[in-house]
């Protein structure tokens, strides 16, 4: 490779990074592409916390559930019955905020979907907010998966997040989530959403910062190093 391909592909990776991370950095909640996402649903693990339909003919959709400090509140376009409530810890089967997972299912498969807010709050005994975090949004997924039923779609707090989440709960541990969903394009259809377990934590946006800005600082040495041996060898 020649020495201007080089330095271009040194440029691409850190012009990637810096990239990623400008984009994440107010981050609290990460879309894990390629992640699994269990079926579960009411009564089973992972366990339903909101559901959300756009009215009539339109196509796009807005609710939440909350708790009050007397019993769940339902805002917007959140759909009445056991798939909307505020759940405990205990309820969703998580002990751990670092494995919590938030899982969307689209009831429409093959058709795009844009999701344009999630917000994971944990109230109180008394309704008060202990915790907020948030979705950077919007996201367009182009092809929705399974349809309804099924897993699609997995979420989770950035490590520092979830480390105050556990101090609220650790604080409270009767504190309840509940949630709140934004999406457009969904063709009238239900999108479901379900708290759970993942297998480990997420590292935070500035620890892939620095992560990827490592790689760039290796490679650059290597090449310096594969040019100093290039010298000597004249």
């Amino acid at each position: 490779m020649t020495r201007h391909g080089r330095n271009f592909l040194l440029g691409v990776a850190a012009l990637f990074f810096v990239g990623f991370a400008a984009g994440s950095a107010r981050a609290d909640i990460i879309y894990l592409p390629g992640a699994t996402a269990p079926a579960g649903g009411v009564g089973h693990t992972p366990e339903s916390i909101l559901s959300i339909q756009s009215p009539g003919s339109t196509s796009n959709a807005a609710g939440g559930v909350s708790w009050n400090g007397n019993k769940d509140v339902l805002s917007g376009d959140a759909k009445h019955g056991v798939h909307s409530k505020t759940l405990t810890f205990a309820q969703a089967g998580v002990s751990n905020a670092g494995q919590l997972r938030i899982f969307m299912d689209t009831e429409d498969p093959d058709n795009d979907l844009m999701l344009n807010q999630l917000v994971l709050t944990a109230y109180g005994s008394n309704g008060q907010i202990l915790f907020q975090g948030s979705l950077q949004a919007p996201i367009h997924f182009p092809n929705e998966q399974n349809g309804q039923g099924h897993g699609d779609r997995v979420f989770a707090l950035t490590t520092d997040q979830a480390a105050l989440l556990q101090a609220a709960y650790q604080s409270d541990p009767n504190l309840r989530l509940g949630l709140f969903a934004g999406t457009s394009d969904d063709t009238g259809s239900f999108t479901n959403f379900k708290l759970g377990e993942g297998p480990a934590s997420v590292p935070e946006p500035t620890t892939m910062f620095l992560f990827g800005t490592g790689l760039v600082g290796l490679a650059a040495r290597a090449r310096k190093r594969l040019k100093a041996k290039k010298d000597g060898e004249v």
